[in-house]
């Protein structure tokens, strides 16, 4: 048997720390393509969000007290606008400039690698189905239409919470949109950065009286499948159930 200590875990730790010598050592992965900054799915059906509903609400410090992982939902929709702030709370963009734009949430050289896509089961005028959600344009791009709450929650290891859910935040990450930079160092960055994302997501239902809960309990591959990417240069990561309460 072995030790905890030669697990793949303990071992990605131990590879990929910094010293003053490895910080300046090159790897042996040789060079790696850098991806493009943006995803977007040009031949399907895109729907321009609305404005975010930015509302006066209790102080930051409220929220943060009040902040909970909530699990049961009413089956209650919510609204395109709601849907949309919380978008933009979560990955909106805050500020553009030339070739460059920030965003809510921090990422590690601004390299963005996480993607959103969006199972929606009771969104007012918005159809159920698999979305994408194309941060630069603020719009949704359908990937499949229909009810797919069942097969997500089958996927996420039977969760109820995302069977009962208004929406399902899925979270890709495209590896090498930080790879290309941080090398094997990336996988350490590319999970702060959903979590960055998912926290802003949990303080902004938290504000808007909603329940949020995050999950990173499911079958990888089984998700990949639903939202229809490779598993490979582009693979699940993180989910998230939000519902009215």
């Amino acid at each position: 048997m072995r030790s905890y200590k030669e697990g793949i875990a303990c071992q990605y730790l131990k590879e990929t720390k910094y010293d003053r010598e490895s910080i300046i050592r090159r790897d042996d992965l040789g060079p790696i393509p850098r991806p493009p900054v943006y995803k977007d799915y040009l031949d399907s059906p895109k729907i321009t969000l609305p404005n975010p509903a930015f509302e006066k609400i209790e102080s930051l410090w409220d929220i943060l007290n009040q902040r909970r992982s909530r699990r049961r939902y009413t089956s209650e929709p919510i609204s395109m606008t709601t849907l949309a702030t919380l978008l933009w709370a979560a990955q909106g963009i805050t500020l553009s400039a030339p070739n460059y734009q920030f965003r809510t949430a921090p990422s590690a050289g601004a390299l963005y690698p996480v993607e959103t896509y969006l199972g929606i089961h009771h969104v007012s005028d918005l159809k159920h189905g698999i979305y994408h959600f194309n941060v630069l344009d603020f719009a949704l791009e359908e990937i499949t239409l229909g009810n797919f709450s069942e097969h997500l929650t089958l996927a996420a290891l039977d969760q109820a919470m995302v069977r009962r859910g208004a929406v399902v935040f899925i979270w890709t990450a495209i590896v090498l949109r930080s790879m290309w930079k941080y090398r094997n160092r990336c996988i350490r960055y590319i999970f702060m950065d959903a979590g960055h994302i998912a926290q802003n997501l949990q303080v902004a239902a938290t504000a808007m009286g909603l329940g949020c809960c995050p999950m990173g309990a499911f079958y990888d591959e089984e998700v990949n499948q639903i939202i229809r990417v490779d598993g490979e240069e582009e693979t699940a990561i993180y989910l998230a159930a939000v519902g009215n309460l």
